[in-house]
């Protein structure tokens, strides 16, 4: 679906930090059917249908993660009122270019998300479809700590999600939409994983897209599973980039449409 802007306090860009963007990009590419858009700065745009899909930005000798970031008006607002709610500031806001501002956030939990306030790019041009993000949310032991920090920041409120009865969930709320999710983490999760914001993929056929991703060098870590939504599997890309992707069930798939 194609995407044109995105209101306050909604999620609208996923960017890969990655010690090695070359094998990050190659991997993605050939899964997603991504082409690559390398800038000056270092940094890659990842296109679907020749539209911004997600970001790639090199990090020498870091963590591979997929980070979120959340659409503001003021960056540097969001980043007094992340402070103030008992977070850190990571990167401070910066100009990227004439594209935006944007910052680098930990949580009072230590999950990094980022601020986007728009210049001549809002975020991702397409979501919502095949080999496009459909969905972030945070993963986190801490429901009530989360609620707070984010409702003090982006002015969130969470209510009880209903798409799988059977599991707990938590949906994040923005001027009466919901914009993104909350998933507690329970004993599934080791005990040295970190809490973290997700980003999730659609995908089509997950058998066959776990196949595909073990074949590239990827790593299987879930799935496929039944996650009353779809069929779901958590991979790592051979970075260590962590993301999820749900082959949703098509009535759900036409609600985000």
């Amino acid at each position: 679906m194609r995407v044109r802007g995105y209101a306050p306090a909604t999620p609208c860009w996923s960017v890969l930090s990655s010690g090695d963007a070359a094998a990050a990009t190659r991997f993605y590419c050939e899964l997603f059917g991504w082409t690559a858009e390398p800038a000056e700065d270092g940094t890659t745009t990842f296109l679907l249908h020749g539209l911004a899909v997600a970001g790639l930005a090199p990090a020498p000798g870091g963590r591979a993660a997929w980070l979120t970031y959340v659409s503001t008006e003021d960056v540097e607002a969001t980043a007094a009122l992340v402070t103030a709610a008992g977070g850190t500031v990571l990167q401070p806001p910066a100009d990227l270019a004439g594209r935006g501002r944007a910052a680098l956030f930990v949580d009072p939990a230590s999950a990094v998300f980022g601020a986007w306030q728009r210049g001549r790019f809002a975020g991702a041009q397409v979501a919502n479809e095949s080999f496009a993000i459909c969905w972030s949310e945070t993963v986190t032991r801490d429901i009530a700590g989360a609620a707070e920090f984010y409702g003090k920041v982006f002015g969130w409120t969470e209510q009880q999600g209903t798409a799988v009865e059977e599991h707990e969930y938590h949906e994040w709320i923005s001027t009466n939409r919901v914009v993104g999710g909350m998933s507690p983490m329970g004993e599934q999760y080791p005990p040295e994983t970190p809490q973290h914001w997700r980003t999730i993929f659609a995908i089509d056929d997950c058998a066959g897209f776990v196949a595909r991703a073990q074949e590239l060098g990827g790593r299987v870590l879930a799935g496929p599973i039944d996650a009353g939504i779809g069929f779901a599997a958590q991979v790592m890309d051979p970075t260590g980039g962590m993301f999820l992707a749900i082959d949703m069930l098509p009535e759900l798939r036409d609600l985000l449409g």
